[in-house]
């Protein structure tokens, strides 16, 4: 079995290709999906080019929001919101030149979709932006509820509501994405995914 997996995968097959394949020879979809898996190289080609475009996406988006909180906060650090802004513009540039560079990297060659080192730093990038978007959200949900109940000395303005948005306008597109590109290298995922595709058609 090891030795075909290898043969396909050097005919250029890709897991998914692998797993349609064995679905068609009578494997269950999961096991024919797990199986494909094994075809993917042992060593990853491409560790610093997704270690770089999750790294400096995340820090860029954390440094963009960072900023623009600084700039509605009621008693803002001007020191602290320009090294947000400079992370944000130093960074981000480069997220974009490493996306651009990762799109046609995945359009020359398919196998680097499932590269472990994506799917892992990917992984990475959703979960934190998850957690640090929750928290910052729940912060300023707080701050907003807090002066509607009278908790808070300071009236609500129009600033506190800004600050829920930039949190949400922030975290949901880098959470999407991030989400929807770890799910890209899943081999279960996105070999089921196709394989249903294939059943529905």
């Amino acid at each position: 079995m090891q030795q075909w997996l290898v043969q396909r995968r050097n005919a250029a097959a890709t897991p998914a290709d692998i797993a349609s394949v064995l679905v068609g020879s009578g494997w269950d979809a999961d096991a024919a999906a797990e199986a494909a898996q094994r075809s993917l190289r042992r060593s990853d080609l491409h560790r610093a080019l997704y270690a770089t475009l999750c790294w400096s996406a995340g820090l860029g988006s954390l440094g963009l929001a960072t900023g623009l909180h600084q700039v509605l906060a009621d008693t803002p650090d001007p020191s602290f919101a320009a090294l947000a802004f400079t992370l944000a513009v130093v960074l981000l540039p480069l997220a974009g030149w490493c996306g651009w560079s990762a799109h046609r990297l995945e359009a020359a060659s398919p196998h680097a979709v499932w590269s472990p080192t994506r799917r892992v730093w990917f992984a990475t990038l959703a979960a934190l932006t998850a957690t640090i978007g929750l928290l910052r959200l729940v912060t300023y949900v707080y701050l907003v509820i807090a002066a509607l109940t009278g908790a808070r000395a300071t009236p609500l303005s129009a600033h506190d509501q800004l600050q829920v948005l930039v949190s949400l306008a922030v975290a949901i597109p880098l959470f999407v994405w991030s989400t929807q590109q770890w799910r890209r290298s899943d081999v279960v995922i996105s070999g089921l995914r196709e394989l249903d595709g294939e059943r529905a058609r």
